[in-house]
């Protein structure tokens, strides 16, 4: 599972990386429902610019092998995960298809390890 985890962080810097680009490309599944946040009264600008940031961390980290890049990955799959969650009343197929992106990349990311995510006692 660990060249599995390393391709879905160099999947993550693409996806990243296009999102800033000023490219007149479509969105990308796991970035479908992020327009959502602009919903977001005072944060949702904030949100809009920090999570391709914290997409492009979390893939930096999974392409690396660090630790600490499955622990960025899930907490963007939470953000990502609750504005597609959010968006499905509005628009059922992109969210959707959010959703399931995540979850198959968390179900590799975490595939074995979930237990070392958890805070130490």
């Amino acid at each position: 599972m660990k060249q599995y985890r390393e391709y879905i962080g160099w999947g993550a810097i693409v996806v990243a990386a296009l999102t800033f680009l000023p490219l007149p490309l479509p969105t990308l599944p796991p970035m479908l429902s992020t327009s959502i946040f602009l919903l977001l009264p005072a944060i949702g600008p904030i949100l809009m610019m920090v999570s391709p940031m914290l997409l492009f961390a979390a893939g930096i980290g999974l392409a690396k092998g660090w630790d600490g890049g499955r622990k960025l990955f899930v907490i963007w799959s939470a953000i990502s995960g609750l504005a597609a969650l959010a968006g499905l009343q509005y628009d059922p197929v992109g969210p959707a298809v959010d959703l399931a992106v995540i979850g198959a990349c968390l179900a590799v990311v975490l595939w074995g390890d979930w237990r070392r995510l958890l805070p130490q006692r």
